[in-house]
């Protein structure tokens, strides 16, 4: 089970672990869409093989990137983006 928590970023619960990955700063303009590009970049990173924390890291940073433009689909980060804030490739 993944559950966001806003700035507070992210935390998992496994059948073998229990963890949180911590939010990023941001400067928040508008949060629509932020749990939807959460859950897409999570997807995204899982199917292509990045372990539970890496994913969550990943979709973490999406997130709070989306939050710093207005609106949904605007706001989607690019995957360049994503790994410029996290200062490399999440794996």
């Amino acid at each position: 089970m993944v559950v966001t928590l806003g700035a507070a970023g992210a935390a998992a619960v496994t059948a073998d672990d229990a963890f949180q990955v911590e939010g990023l700063p941001a400067k928040v303009i508008d949060t629509t869409g932020a749990g939807d590009c959460f859950c897409g970049v999570l997807a995204a990173a899982l199917s292509e093989g990045a372990e539970l924390r890496a994913a969550m890291t990943a979709a973490n940073a999406a997130a709070g990137l989306s939050t710093e433009t207005a609106g949904a689909a605007a706001s989607m980060p690019t995957r360049g983006a994503v790994e410029k804030r996290l200062g490399g490739t999440p794996r």
